[in-house]
């Protein structure tokens, strides 16, 4: 993630003031703070379009998607029994970052739970039109929770 410039801001929470602020210290220290909140969700919203350009790359890149290709032909033609057990998926979801219920990375943060709903969503729609259940184990959604926090913190630059 690309580093996030805040400010240092102590007066503008009563936890941190270490006295009362001017009415110009007070407006200045809400301003910084909407502004740096915005910065970090333009970086965030960045991290999530970036994302989904490479989205489901081992469909199409030149190495992997003739496999896929073939083995979703054959699950079709009932000559394979199950696409997930053939040679093409579990390698799909071993890079795949989203498949959080097959494999979910150590560092799973939010973004790959909001490439997972995208996907879903649009796969259902697109296929079906209607999007099946979607279930995340709790676990997954609470260590995605915490390491987006991580990311984040370790993003920012705090300037005096």
């Amino acid at each position: 993630m690309e580093t996030i410039k805040i400010k240092s801001n102590k007066l503008g929470d009563t936890r941190t003031a270490t006295r009362v602020p001017t009415i110009s210290e007070f407006e200045w220290a809400n301003r910084s703070h909407c502004e740096d909140v915005k910065n970090m969700m333009r970086a965030i919203a960045s991290e999530i379009r970036d994302r989904g350009i490479v989205h489901d790359y081992t469909k199409t890149s030149e190495s992997t998607k003739s496999l896929f290709y073939r083995e979703l032909c054959a699950t079709i033609e009932g000559k394979m029994d199950d696409f997930t057990k053939g040679e093409w998926y579990p390698a799909h979801c071993a890079y795949e970052r989203h498949h959080l219920n097959v494999r979910c990375p150590e560092d799973v943060n939010l973004i790959d739970v909001i490439e997972m709903l995208c996907d879903c969503v649009c796969a259902g729609m697109a296929r079906s039109g209607e999007v099946r259940s979607v279930e995340i184990n709790t676990d997954i959604l609470e260590k995605a929770v915490q390491n987006t926090v991580t990311m984040l913190a370790d993003a920012v630059e705090i300037e005096e």
